[in-house]
């Protein structure tokens, strides 16, 4: 048995030397994991880090290689080259009627047309308004009011239809970045101004799809598939469903997502669908298979117009960083197409709880790492390599349609790992031990003077201090009596002689002078033995004389030594008492 325990014994201190690192490595980077991962937390939430994850989300987009030309689209430019062949600016209401009715005949599925005719350019007016009138395949554009009266928007072409009209406008980003597409919305309610004009686009009564969308709509009638909002208000086309953005979803904190926004995904940075020129159109020299049964996009291209959006593209180019709004259609128009025919996925993103844990993980790697490792060298490319791993985590999910945090985790690896890095190095230099001793010092002293004053409470309250403070009043009284009776036969031998009258409050110098007055005696002895033979008996009587008195003055300052001393005595007693006494006083009114 003895054996067995003796084994057991063994174990369980085995156990616990494993157990004691690991309570202290689980506290180290457990606490440091909650501190930074709340940090962080706020710091999203407070739209700090937005900035940063929308340019990691940029960043991505440039990486993810281009995606072939969608074929059922035909981009029609307005090219500088253009207007200087057409000697036109802008280009007439007449050429544009003549563009489209070419187009017509090479039989497209719909035609989109974003060029603003709110008001008449050129000749052909009339002409123009008639073909947009009958023709069931053109799309026109608007621009919606943002609700003051200074801007009241953008009116669509006259004698178009509602239906066959959307609106051009993007959700714009700090910094004009376009990463969002609206489908639909209600425009802005318009402040009361006479002079503003009523249209489509500013009334607040009206729910108006996008130019984007009603392209997209049009193309998918033919394949018999219609949109329908679902009971959460998500919109559906076929098996489709295109998840409205949210205020917080990806990168984005408190983002305004008024109408109906989606993420818009990217298709190429060049060349998202087939391109052609205006003039190619004018001449005929055109391949009819790009127009047949395609959605055919007329818009500007020229650097003169300015009709230009930053993309995720722009940044780090020195040329070409716009691309051009009818390009910008073109990728949202292929974006919807794409998902609902071709299966392309959609932009996903996690719930908030998600992410929570999805930064949570990477803080604990970040600590785990920098708590096992104590090589700088080594510790610095374990983390470039966690940091590269994170990355190409995020990256490969978003190649499959998904937006997660990127910049929260790696700050979250990098702040953990540097706090328990930091926290070590504090410990091991001697500081953390000094002030942890310095902090329990102050507890220590207030607690101990704590206790103090709770003992002084306790004694000053019991009747064993009430009859010692009784007995020091009578003490007190009885040593004023006796000092008062010991007093006056000092004061009575030096009651004739002026030498002494303060010899009670001067002790020390009757002494001095006492001194002073034996010296001279034995000095005048001493005189006395040098005399001559004959006169002998006298000078030995005067001597006698001489001893006798310096004997007298010896007893008298042994006397009044005495005295100055009991004298000395009695008031350092009552110098005592009388401290005893404040210090009394001062703890009662203390405790009051």
């Amino acid at each position: 048995m003895s054996k067995i325990f003796n084994q057991i014994r063994s174990a369980k201190a085995q156990l616990s030397q494993l157990y004691k690192p690991s309570v202290a490595f689980a506290r180290s980077v457990l606490i440091a994991t909650a501190a930074v991962t709340l940090s962080l937390i706020g710091a999203r939430q407070v739209g700090i880090l937005e900035s940063i994850e929308l340019g990691a989300y940029d960043q991505m987009v440039r990486w993810r290689p281009d995606e072939s030309p969608d074929s059922r689209l035909l981009i029609v430019g307005i090219t500088e080259s253009d207007i200087q062949k057409l000697k036109q600016w802008p280009i007439s209401d007449r050429k544009i009627a003549e563009i489209l009715q070419k187009l017509e005949k090479l039989q497209p599925r719909v035609i989109g047309l974003d060029v603003l005719r709110d008001v008449p350019l050129g000749e052909g007016r009339e002409e123009l308004t008639k073909f947009l009138a009958r023709s069931d395949r053109t799309i026109g554009v608007c621009l919606v009011t943002d609700g003051s009266p200074d801007s009241p928007g953008s009116p669509p072409p006259p004698g178009m239809p509602k239906d066959r009209i959307g609106f051009a406008d993007f959700g714009v980003d700090q910094g004009g970045v376009v990463r969002r597409a609206l489908l639909f919305m209600k425009p802005p309610a318009l402040e009361s101004s006479d002079s503003a004009e009523k249209h489509l686009c500013n009334d607040n009564s009206q729910v108006l799809f996008s130019f984007n969308l009603q392209l997209a709509l049009r193309y998918l009638k033919v394949e018999r598939i219609y949109p329908k909002l679902a009971l959460d208000k998500s919109l559906w086309l076929g098996k489709t469903q295109f998840k409205q953005l949210s205020t917080n979803d990806g990168g984005y904190k408190n983002v305004d997502v008024r109408g109906y926004q989606i993420l818009i995904n990217y298709r190429a940075r060049n060349k998202v669908a087939n391109q052609v020129k205006l003039m190619d159109i004018l001449e005929g020299k055109i391949d009819p298979n790009l127009v047949k049964d395609k959605i055919v996009m007329i818009g500007y291209t020229s650097e003169t117009v300015k009709d230009f959006f930053y993309t995720p593209y722009s940044a780090g180019k020195h040329e070409n960083q716009f691309m051009p709004g009818i390009v910008t259609h073109a990728q949202v128009v292929s974006q919807i197409l794409s998902g609902v025919l071709d299966n392309r996925p959609l932009f996903w993103f996690w719930p908030e709880w998600v992410e929570i844990i999805w930064i949570s993980v990477w803080s604990i790697v970040g600590g785990t790492f920098a708590w096992r490792m104590t090589h700088p060298t080594r510790l610095t490319l374990t983390f470039l390599a966690m940091l590269g791993v994170c990355f190409t985590i995020c990256f490969g999910i978003f190649l499959l349609g998904g937006w997660v945090p990127v910049a929260a985790p790696a700050l979250a690896l990098i702040a953990t790992g540097g706090s328990i890095v930091s926290a070590d190095r504090f410990n091991k230099s001697g500081y953390g031990k000094v002030i942890a001793d310095q902090i329990k010092q102050v507890f220590k002293v207030e607690i101990d003077q704590a206790k103090k004053d709770e003992q002084v409470a306790e004694i000053t309250q019991s009747q064993f201090f009430k009859d010692l403070q009784k007995k020091k009043d009578q003490l007190k009284a009885s040593k004023k009596e006796m000092s008062a009776k010991e007093i006056l036969p000092a004061t009575e031998i030096t009651a004739g002689s002026t030498e002494f009258q303060n010899t009670e409050s001067q002790p020390d110098d009757y002494l001095n002078q006492l001194q002073q007055k034996a010296q001279q005696h034995k000095q005048r002895a001493a005189l006395t033995e040098s005399e001559n033979g004959s006169q002998n008996a006298v000078n030995v009587e005067g001597g006698n004389n001489d001893r006798a008195m310096e004997t007298e003055a010896d007893g008298e300052l042994s006397y009044l030594q005495a005295k100055a001393r009991e004298m000395r005595s009695r008031k350092s007693t009552e110098k005592r008492i009388k401290e005893q006494k404040n210090e009394d006083l001062e703890d009662k009114e203390r405790k009051d």
